[in-house]
């Protein structure tokens, strides 16, 4: 059950523009002499594909929790990870300083839900959006926004009552697999967060419940059904919004996919 393309872009567009991204990071950090890996654009990304419920039986076998994957993007990291704690203090503040900027000059973006959040506009992140996208103010707030409007689907997907009902007869067709879960989000992190050579196989036959349970007991359509319908509301009430980000992508995109095409060229570093 993937988020809905509509708020944050297609799969493969946003895979390409957030390597993108990441390369232009990378060609930053190494005019400043400082080494960079590129990073994953989800550390999570089962939760991208089931936000609600994992309801893909064949996924579900096979992945599991998707413990495999997270732990391969673990290996990704740890480069990163060992290059920054060998830093002194002070050259590990002066890294942060130019991957993320000072607070000179501030990118804001005001949210839905009320407040505002900012960034630095001088670091090398803020220089990649530039780059990309032509103005790092602009993106900024449509990214954060967008992001926000996602949040507050699901979150209005997991309140409505229907969702609620559904979730219920979830959690019982669970208990009579040997399961208990209150949700699937509460049943997946107990899972995950349990070590051992079976922990993926039964990683694997809980995900497979989880699955036949979401189907049988409506769960999936239910969520499915919900958030299509919140999807489109919050497009009614934010069209500009939605609009923008997705201009921005569009026109983003040329320059993203020349930049990933000569990275596999070897002509980037």
């Amino acid at each position: 059950m993937a988020a809905l393309s509509g708020c944050a872009g297609a799969p493969v567009e946003t895979d390409v523009l957030h390597r993108a991204e990441q390369i232009l990071i990378g060609s930053c950090m190494a005019r400043q002499n400082w080494k960079y890996w590129p990073q994953p654009k989800s550390w999570t990304p089962d939760m991208e594909l089931f936000p609600y419920v994992v309801d893909d039986v064949e996924w579900a076998r096979e992945n599991g929790y998707g413990r495999a994957r997270r732990q391969e993007l673990g290996k990704t990291a740890a480069p990163s990870e060992n290059y920054f704690r060998a830093l002194p203090e002070d050259r590990r503040r002066a890294w942060l300083t130019a991957f993320h900027g000072d607070r000179a000059a501030a990118l804001e973006a005001e949210l839905p839900i009320g407040g505002t959040v900012g960034h630095s506009a001088n670091g090398c992140a803020a220089q990649a959006w530039q780059e990309l996208y032509g103005d790092k103010g602009r993106w900024f707030k449509a990214s954060r926004v967008i992001q926000t409007l996602g949040n507050m689907r699901i979150g209005q997907t997991q309140a409505d009552p229907a969702y609620r009902a559904a979730l219920k007869r979830w959690s019982e067709c669970m208990s009579r697999t040997g399961f208990s879960a209150t949700t699937p989000l509460a049943l997946r992190k107990q899972l995950l967060a349990q070590q051992g050579a079976d922990a993926d196989s039964h990683d694997k036959k809980a995900a497979t419940a989880e699955a036949r349970c979401a189907v049988d007991t409506g769960l999936s359509k239910t969520a499915r059904d919900l958030d299509a319908a919140n999807a489109a509301t919050l497009k009614k009430r934010y069209p500009e919004e939605f609009e923008n980000a997705a201009r921005l992508r569009e026109s983003a995109l040329p320059k993203a996919r020349a930049l990933v095409s000569e990275q596999g060229k070897g002509n980037l570093t």
